[in-house]
């Protein structure tokens, strides 16, 4: 007689739970039943995995995100004009004008600023620029090539990312404790309601499609365990859990597994 049997799921990091929780919904998709009961139980797991689905999406994003990109266009633009002045600066033919561009344009080369890297490099590299930029002869430097209020706004729009980042960072671990960890809780649940479903049909009124179904789901519970312990093994580092811990299993950086045929 065939029952699905599988571990604990709650050791699972949120990655390697949503690719469990895909896995048996598209199986159960593809099972044709006219049992009401079943086919509620079903949908309610469909609708967990959608809601989980947008959860673990939504931890990880932000509406500040486009806040922050507008601000980091600004930016750029603002350091762009800044060093290419004092680029061109230096290939002035008097020679105290082209010391000045040097002495601008140097802490660019310096700290290898570069518009196309993270944006918290990018914070961090500004920072020391301006620090420089800030000190004598410097800052007279700045004042004589009219660059004076275009390093302040170039700090102003820095200091406005870094905040609007430490809020995103905070806005992300609120959300993930509280939708993410009830999204969590709530698709397991419809899990463990399900596969015990399931298993009483298997024993009160089995078929061959029933049975394929289980046969299947069992396979994708035992691959997914396999890949918990692969990541054991390896050590590698899991996701966060709903509520910012992390379980002692130490699994994450999952690769979803593919459905069999």
């Amino acid at each position: 007689m065939t029952q699905i049997t599988h571990p604990a799921v709650t050791k699972y990091d949120l990655a390697l739970l949503f690719t469990l929780i895909v896995l048996i919904d598209d199986r159960m998709g593809d099972l044709e039943t006219e049992n009401q009961r079943l086919l509620e139980l079903m949908q309610a797991f469909h609708q967990a995995r959608e809601r989980y689905d947008m959860a673990y999406k939504q931890s990880s994003k932000s509406f500040l995100t486009e806040q922050i990109d507008k601000l980091d266009t600004v930016r750029d633009k603002l350091t762009k004009v800044i060093e290419w002045v004092a680029r061109y600066w230096t290939e002035l033919p008097d020679d105290e004008d082209a010391i000045r561009g040097r002495r601008v344009y140097q802490p660019f080369k310096d700290f290898e600023y570069r518009r196309d890297e993270a944006l918290m490099a990018q914070n961090g590299k500004w920072q020391n620029i301006a620090q420089v930029l800030a000190q004598e002869p410097q800052a007279t430097d700045c004042q004589t090539m009219g660059l004076t209020a275009l390093v302040t706004k170039a700090n102003q729009t820095t200091q406005q990312i870094a905040n609007l980042m430490m809020q995103r960072q905070q806005d992300a671990a609120s959300y993930q404790v509280g939708e993410m960890k009830a999204a969590r809780l709530n698709a397991e649940a419809c899990m463990d309601e399900l596969i015990q479903y399931l298993n009483a049909l298997l024993v009160v009124s089995p078929d061959a499609a029933l049975e394929e179904t289980a046969q299947y789901i069992q396979q994708d519970f035992n691959k997914v365990e396999a890949q918990y312990q692969q990541s054991r093994k390896h050590g590698k580092k899991e996701d966060p859990q709903p509520d910012g811990s992390k379980d002692d299993g130490e699994g994450g950086d999952v690769t979803p597994v593919t459905p069999e045929a």
